[in-house]
């Protein structure tokens, strides 16, 4: 048996997919522990696992790591070149530096067989090459979202590199290679088909959906029942609060009169009063819901993209920020939703679109094609066995070295 080290960032849309892997590995007999810079429920941990906050080495970065994380919010209202260097600059590099002293304690107590990062969560991997042990990469978005710099922007490819060369470089490690990823085994939580890869490196597998942690938040079943319209599901995710009220009020103004039924996923206090023809809870059930739905709208947060499409529903995307675009262009590509700029987001516009996804069927058929990819990739299981395979097979070589 083996002990697992799943290291996350503060974004639980990165440390879901995780979490019913890592339950999984528990129930096989494995020791799984999470790591991370910020406090996690304990109720989000499966039965038999921990989440590590280091708190004592954590003590002198709070008022960065507050900062960083408030400066999400301003994503909306940034150009793309913004959004790079708020991602990589002001968010994954900072957050590598502040882990990496907890991370490095913790890994030097405990000593797991295997580190898995999250693909932003760059410290995993590094942690990992400097003290010789195996590791993997989780990336639960599709691996390309940044595009090809190399070839499309060598400035920007250029900085890149050399950001991520001098992060390496202050913890010692001064080689050329790149080492914020695993090159021996990168779990991708989509299809091969819906990312768009005709070719994939080796170390690249293409896992699709994971189950997520279940999500038992208080639901109105019944009044979810009673109602004789046609579900559309929306939601904006953890992030983005700033625009969160902006956003709701075209929903309201769109679809407030009309023979719909509106599922809101956002705190019910953002208005004082909403339409008799909402839905709204500050937490949801999502999975179980879903398949409820006859339509989803969301900003492109992934793993709402993922439970939309496991479930063959068509998706209206309302692309904000971060990897929203690269999200909306794939679904574009695969006939299974329509894609509107939050920017340019008109009430009619969003009116017609969502009428057009549930009269259409063109829609709802393709969504049900990338279902089909979902499910042949394998999901939960072959990423556990993916993982133990990986760690049996780094074992060995461990020995007869």
């Amino acid at each position: 048996m083996s002990r697992f080290l799943f290291v996350v960032p503060p974004f639980f849309g990165h440390i879901s997919p995780t979490l019913s892997i890592g339950s999984s590995l528990i129930a096989r007999g494995h020791q799984v522990k999470w790591l991370g810079i910020t406090p996690l429920d304990s109720k989000h941990i499966p039965e038999g696992g921990e989440f590590i906050y280091p708190e004592a080495d954590l003590v002198e970065y709070q008022e960065e790591i507050s900062r960083i994380l408030k400066r999400q919010d301003d994503g909306p209202s940034c150009s793309g070149p913004e959004v790079m260097k708020l991602a990589l600059e002001e968010t994954y590099v900072p957050f590598a530096r502040i882990m990496m002293k907890g991370l490095s304690n913790f890994v030097d107590d405990w000593k797991p067989d295997v580190i898995v990062n999250d693909c932003i969560t760059f410290a995993g991997a590094l942690c990992a090459k400097l003290k010789g042990i195996p590791s993997v990469t989780t990336t639960p978005v599709p691996p390309d979202v940044m595009g090809d710099t190399a070839n499309s922007a060598p400035k920007i490819f250029e900085w890149q590199q050399q950001l991520i060369k001098a992060l390496q470089e202050e913890l010692g490690l001064y080689e050329e290679e790149i080492y914020i990823h695993s090159n021996k085994l990168n779990l991708v939580f989509t299809s091969q088909a819906f990312a768009g890869f005709e070719e994939t490196p080796a170390h690249m597998k293409f896992v699709g959906p994971v189950k997520g942690r279940p999500n038992h938040a208080a639901f109105d079943w019944e009044r979810l029942a009673a109602a004789k319209t046609p579900k559309v599901f929306v939601s904006l995710g953890t992030l983005l609060v700033d625009i969160r009220k902006a956003f709701f009020q075209k929903l309201i103004d769109a679809f407030a009169e009309e023979p719909v039924t509106i599922i809101a996923a956002t705190n019910p206090d953002i208005f004082e009063q909403w339409p008799d023809n909402f839905i709204v809870n500050g937490f949801v059930p999502q999975s179980e819901l879903m398949p409820h739905m006859d339509a989803v709208i969301c900003h492109g947060g992934f793993n709402t993209v993922n439970d939309t499409f496991t479930n063959g529903l068509p998706m209206l995307i309302t692309p904000i920020a971060y990897d929203h675009f690269h999200t909306a262009k794939l679904i574009v590509s695969a006939g299974c939703g329509i894609s509107i700029r939050y920017k340019r987001l008109k009430i009619e516009d969003l009116k017609n679109s969502v009428f057009e996804l549930l009269e259409n069927p063109v829609y709802r058929h393709a969504a049900l094609k990338i279902k089909e990819t979902f499910i042949a990739a394998g999901g939960n299981d072959k990423a556990v066995q993916l993982l133990e395979d990986f760690a049996e097979a780094e074992q060995l070589l461990e020995k007869q070295n």
